[in-house]
């Protein structure tokens, strides 16, 4: 169970510089005062879908 728990994190992790990679191509280092790299996965997902809207 450990070691699923560990690939969860580690995909996660993953997508998360993706998604982090992306917005600095937009020229977005933050939101409402915070660093995105101090951001979870879920809000940056959700400040990328925004910001392509």
């Amino acid at each position: 169970m450990g070691i699923l728990y560990e690939k969860v994190q580690l995909t996660q992790e993953i997508k998360k510089q993706i998604i982090i990679r992306q917005l600095l191509d937009m020229g977005i280092t933050e939101h409402q005062g915070q660093s995105i790299y101090d951001l979870d996965y879920y809000a940056l997902r959700r400040l990328l879908v925004t910001k392509k809207l």
